[in-house]
C-alpha cells in the first residue's frame, strides 16, 4: 500500500527533519496521520463478502508454475466469519485484509499438504457485503457496497432525501386532482340520472314528450347534457314505439277474432234455418210414410241430414266460444303489458331517485374534501419555503467486534463501510404563529377555487333539487 509523499519522507528519515525538533515533531505527527489513513483505507473482510482465489506454486524440480485449479474459484465468507476451502479447511477471514488472508491460506496449505514452501495466494474481493440505508430517503433498503463510498453518495444511491413536506404536498396535489375528477364524474352521473328520471316520469304519465327539469334545460348547450337528453329521448321513443307495436298487434288480433266471431254467428243462423227446413220436410215425409204414401228410406235420409246439420252447428258454436276466449286472452295480454310496463317504470324510477340521493351525499363529501385539500396545500408550500434550509441528520450504525453495534454521528463526507446502516432523519421545522394550524369548520381558503366551484356548484344545485324531489 502506497503512503503519501510526506509519509515516505518521514519513513526515509531525511536529514532536514532530524536537525530541527519542531520539524521532527511535525513529521512524527504526519507519519501517525498517514499510518492511520492507510489503515482506514485497508479493507477488512466480513460475512457475505465474496472473494476469488488464485493459487500458484513454483516447482523447481520441473521448472514449471503449477496452478491449483481446484481452489482457483470464488468463495463466500460465511456468517461465522470463516472461509471454507477444499484441502485447507475453514480459515478465519473476518477482520483480515485480503493480503493477510492470502498468507494464511498459503500457510495452511503448506501445513496440510506437506509442501516445502507455501504457495502464492492472491485474494481478490469480487463482491463486497452490502450496506443499508433507512429513514427519510426515497428508496430505503439494502444496496451493494463499493470502495470509497461516502454518506452523501449512499443517500444518492437511495434516491436522495425525501422530506415530509414533499410527501404531504405530493399527496395533497394528488388528492386535489383526484377530487376534481371525482366531482366531474359525479356531475356527469347526476346529469344522466336526472335525464333518466325525466324520461321515466314521462313514461309513467304516458306523455308524448319528455319534460326535462330546469337544471338540465339551463345547461342544454353543454355537450354532455345535450347528449344525455338526446339519448333518453331515443330510449323514450323506442320503448314507447315498442309497447305501441305490441298492443297494436294484439288489437289487430282482436279485430280479426271479432270478424271471425261475426262470421261464425252468421253460420249459426244459417244452420238454424237449415235445421228448421229439414225438420219441416221430415215432418211431411213422416206423415206420408205413416199413410203409406212414401217410402221409409226417404225418411231415414232426412233424419241423417238433420243430424249432420246439427253436428255442423255444434262445431260452429264451439268455434264461437273459442273466438270469444281468444278475444278475452288478447284483452288480458294487453292489460298485462301495460301493467308490466308501469311496474318496470315505477321500479326504475325509485332506483334512479335512490342513486340521485347517493350522488348528492357523495358530492357533498367530495366538495368538502377538495376544499380542505386546496386550503392545506398552499400552507404546506409556504412552510416548506420557510424551512428549506433545514439540513438532514445522518447517523451510521456500525457493527462492532463484540457482535454489538455502535451508533456514531456522520457527515456527508464520512466514508461508509460494508455492513453499515446509514440513518437519515429530517428534523421537524420550528412552528411559529404563522405555522400550519389545522383547518376549522367554516374556514375559507385564502386562494380562490374557480375550477372546483365551477364543477361543484351546478352539481350541488341539482343535488338539492334531487333530495327535495319526490320518490316515485
Amino acid at each position: 500500500m502506497q503512503l503519501s509523499p510526506l509519509c515516505s519522507a518521514t519513513r526515509s528519515g531525511s536529514g532536514t527533519c532530524g536537525r530541527i525538533a519542531l520539524a521532527a515533531a511535525l513529521a512524527l505527527s504526519a507519519a501517525s496521520f498517514c499510518l492511520g489513513q492507510a489503515r482506514a483505507a485497508e479493507y477488512l473482510l466480513g460475512p457475505q463478502d465474496k472473494v476469488r482465489l488464485k493459487i500458484y506454486e513454483w516447482r523447481a524440480s520441473k521448472d514449471v508454475i503449477f496452478e491449483w485449479s481446484a481452489l482457483n474459484d470464488q468463495f463466500t465468507v460465511g456468517a461465522d466469519g470463516k472461509l471454507a476451502l477444499p484441502f485447507a479447511g475453514e480459515i478465519d477471514a473476518a477482520g483480515k485484509a485480503p493480503g493477510a488472508l492470502g498468507v494464511a491460506i498459503g500457510n495452511m496449505l503448506e501445513q496440510r499438504m506437506g509442501l516445502g514452501r507455501s504457495p502464492d495466494v492472491s485474494v481478490e474481493v469480487v463482491q463486497f457485503r452490502p450496506f443499508y440505508i433507512t429513514g427519510q430517503v426515497t428508496t430505503p433498503g439494502e444496496f451493494p457496497y463499493r470502495p470509497g463510498l461516502t454518506v452523501l453518495q449512499a443517500v444518492s444511491i437511495a434516491g436522495g432525501v425525501r422530506t415530509r413536506e414533499d410527501d404531504n404536498t405530493t399527496r395533497l396535489e394528488r388528492e386535489v386532482i383526484t377530487g376534481r375528477g371525482d366531482i366531474s364524474l359525479l356531475a356527469l352521473a347526476n346529469v344522466n340520472l336526472l335525464a333518466r328520471k325525466a324520461r321515466l316520469q314521462a313514461e309513467l304519465a304516458d306523455n308524448e314528450d319528455i319534460a326535462f327539469p330546469n337544471q338540465l334545460m339551463r345547461r342544454k348547450d353543454d355537450s354532455s347534457v345535450a347528449l344525455a337528453m338526446e339519448q333518453e329521448v331515443l330510449v323514450f321513443r323506442a320503448r314507447k314505439d315498442g309497447l305501441a307495436t305490441q298492443i297494436k298487434a294484439l288489437n289487430d288480433l282482436k279485430d280479426f277474432l271479432d270478424k271471425e266471431l261475426s262470421s261464425l254467428e252468421g253460420q249459426l243462423a244459417l244452420y238454424d234455418e237449415q235445421i228448421a227446413l229439414v225438420q219441416k220436410e221430415l215432418a211431411g215425409v213422416s206423415s206420408l210414410v205413416d199413410k203409406g204414401l212414401s217410402a221409409a228410406p226417404r225418411e231415414i235420409a232426412l233424419e241423417r241430414s238433420l243430424a249432420q246439420v246439427r253436428s255442423d252447428r255444434l262445431s260452429a258454436e264451439t268455434a264461437v266460444f273459442r273466438a270469444r276466449q281468444e278475444i278475452s286472452r288478447a284483452d288480458i295480454t294487453i292489460l298485462a303489458l301495460n301493467n308490466q310496463h308501469m311496474t318496470e317504470v315505477s321500479q326504475s324510477l325509485r332506483e334512479t331517485q335512490s342513486q340521485i340521493n347517493d350522488i348528492a351525499r357523495k358530492a357533498d363529501t367530495a366538495v368538502q374534501l377538495l376544499h380542505d385539500s386546496e386550503v392545506t396545500a398552499p400552507r404546506l408550500l409556504a412552510m416548506r419555503t420557510r424551512n428549506e434550509e433545514i439540513e438532514p441528520i445522518y447517523t451510521i450504525v456500525r457493527p462492532a467486534a463484540d457482535g454489538k453495534s455502535v451508533e456514531v454521528a456522520a457527515t456527508e463526507a464520512m466514508p461508509v463501510e460494508p455492513g453499515d446502516t446509514v440513518k437519515v432523519k429530517i428534523p421537524l421545522p420550528a412552528l411559529d404563529d404563522g405555522g400550519l394550524p389545522l383547518p376549522v369548520e367554516g374556514e375559507t381558503s385564502a386562494t380562490p377555487l374557480p375550477e372546483a366551484e365551477a364543477t361543484a356548484q351546478p352539481l350541488a344545485g341539482v343535488d338539492r333539487a334531487a333530495n327535495a324531489g319526490e320518490t316515485q
